[in-house]
């Protein structure tokens, strides 16, 4: 092979073309996006993945974000493993704010995708009393595809929604591996530990808006997600954040624009 085909083989294997981020749409109605959303790539393949439900039933993601007349926009709340006290506390702060009547008040509906074996799903709905649709997708495809990383890091400050010690969550967590086990669930089932979620919002079928956890706990506050639920137009979100409702932290404290693709850490403040 020549000098100058060894340079051009050696020039083309350098470049690397980066997908470019989808961009939020003028006329989503939402305020920006405080997590930089994945390439239009990622998101095609991320419609395409299969979730599980409770019962073993395979869906597309796709499916499961499907809107109608009613019902124009979709929240998907992505949790870490199914034994995460953290994470239970979140999804219990949500009520009484965040609620299917509430929520179909403002045509948005909610669910929930956990990162373990679905057989875990009945013992971790039962335990939170969630009225929520969880669905699980084990090979964590749809994290990866999303951009939610994996860090085993603490909060450097413990968030409102965390109300339980770590004792407590750990009475929790040990109950919830005997009902799991009740139900066919192994230890290993309940997905990986340094997995991290976070927070999406599809508007008419189109992703707008989204939040990646930075750490353990990491989720946005219920109120957060209520400011973005209620955003609804440019007029009116123009109005909500001269008078404060849109809070500071939605766009500020979870690092605005900023893409968290966190990779492992050795540090740990989760249960």
């Amino acid at each position: 092979m020549s000098k100058m085909a060894v340079a051009a083989t050696s020039n083309s294997k350098s470049k690397v073309v980066l997908a470019k981020p989808m961009v939020q749409s003028p006329s989503s109605g939402l305020p920006p996006s405080p997590s930089q959303l994945p390439s239009q790539s990622e998101w095609d393949k991320a419609l395409s993945l299969p979730m599980v439900d409770g019962d073993g039933e395979i869906h597309s993601f796709e499916s499961l974000i499907q809107t109608d007349y009613e019902i124009d926009t979709v929240l998907v709340i992505f949790v870490r493993h199914f034994f995460c006290g953290l994470c239970k506390n979140y999804i219990e702060s949500l009520s009484p704010l965040i609620t299917p009547e509430t929520l179909k008040l403002q045509r948005t509906r909610l669910i929930i995708i956990g990162c373990g074996g679905y057989s875990m799903i009945k013992p971790y709905a039962e335990e939170l009393r969630t009225p929520f649709p969880i669905y699980t997708d084990h090979s964590r495809a749809i994290f990866k595809a999303l951009g939610m990383g994996r860090t085993l890091q603490g909060p450097a400050k413990k968030p409102a929604y965390v109300k339980t010690t770590v004792v407590e969550m750990g009475l929790k967590a040990f109950k919830h591996v005997m009902k799991s086990a009740m139900h066919g669930g192994a230890l290993w089932d309940a997905g990986d530990m340094s997995q991290v979620g976070g927070e999406w919002f599809i508007r008419n079928g189109k992703l707008e808006w989204g939040h990646r956890m930075p750490d353990t706990a990491g989720h946005m506050s219920a109120e957060e997600i209520w400011d973005v639920v209620k955003f609804r137009s440019e007029e009116q979100g123009g109005t909500q954040i001269r008078e404060g409702i849109v809070r500071a932290g939605t766009m500020e404290k979870h690092g605005a624009f900023e893409p968290s693709r966190i990779e492992d850490t050795k540090r740990c403040g989760c249960s």
